[in-house]
């Protein structure tokens, strides 16, 4: 019976996770804006599982003390609410610009000094949205390459990041880099977000110049019965370029 029942519970906790992230996946989308927030999102549902809690150890401990104690230090020199997820920007740029200059070291500090923890991750995350913020993309880039290496291969937390990459690289316009770390991202096949990033993956392989391997996610994620989990803008793309392939194959 207990066996059953922690069954039930992990069950409960990835079909809470899943909902969240497919709410908030949504919403990033179609506003374009960084998926750090989805990221503590969904960990803030993980956070209060059994599950969660049984893979922390003391040294995770100590990483997510250093970063709560970093953020908490950043968010009171940006004016916000303490553990606000999102603020208000303050009304002098430049006192957000010290800010953002002086956080992101102890961003990176964290994610350095904490190497191979969740929380490392999630630091160079900030630092890397941090060093976007600041005109910097390609620091950017360096930070969340790094936090993969703390990820942990196979992870949610991977694939968030793999994802927000993926948005950096669709802004820089590299449509193929994008495509591959959506995909690389939705073949996770834990990922609650799996399916949504597949179809990123798509979108941005269409974007490319290569409408077979566009269509050929599509009908992966066809055959999964997954479309409800798909922007609608993506499915009418692929599903316009899927109507004229067969037309052009019986024309």
């Amino acid at each position: 019976m207990a066996r059953h029942h922690e069954t039930n519970q992990a069950d409960e906790t990835l079909h809470q996770i899943e909902e969240s992230f497919d709410r908030v996946a949504h919403w990033v989308s179609a506003r374009r804006i960084p998926l750090a927030l989805a990221a503590l999102l969904v960990l803030a549902v993980a956070a209060g599982s059994d599950l969660y809690q049984e893979r922390r150890s003391a040294g995770d401990d100590e990483a997510a003390e250093a970063l709560a104690h970093v953020r908490a230090d950043y968010l009171n020199a940006m004016g916000a609410e303490p553990g606000a997820l999102v603020f208000a920007e303050p009304a002098n740029p430049e006192i957000a610009r010290s800010a953002r200059e002086r956080f992101v070291k102890q961003f990176e500090a964290v994610g350095h000094d904490h190497a191979g923890s969740s929380a490392a991750a999630l630091a160079l995350l900030e630092a890397g949205n941090l060093h976007e913020k600041l005109g910097a993309p390609h620091l950017a880039v360096d930070a969340w390459k790094a936090a993969l290496e703390s990820a942990g291969a196979g992870t949610d937390l991977e694939a968030l990041l793999l994802q927000r990459m993926a948005r950096a690289q669709e802004d820089a316009g590299d449509w193929k880099a994008a495509a591959e770390a959506h995909e690389r991202a939705g073949r996770n096949p834990e990922y609650p977000g799996r399916w949504h990033a597949l179809a990123d993956a798509a979108r941005c392989r269409l974007e490319a110049g290569e409408p077979d391997a566009a269509l050929a996610l599509f009908t992966e994620i066809q055959n999964a019965d997954v479309l409800d989990r798909v922007p609608a803008s993506t499915v009418a793309r692929l599903r316009e370029l899927e109507v004229s392939r067969q037309r052009d194959a019986t024309g």
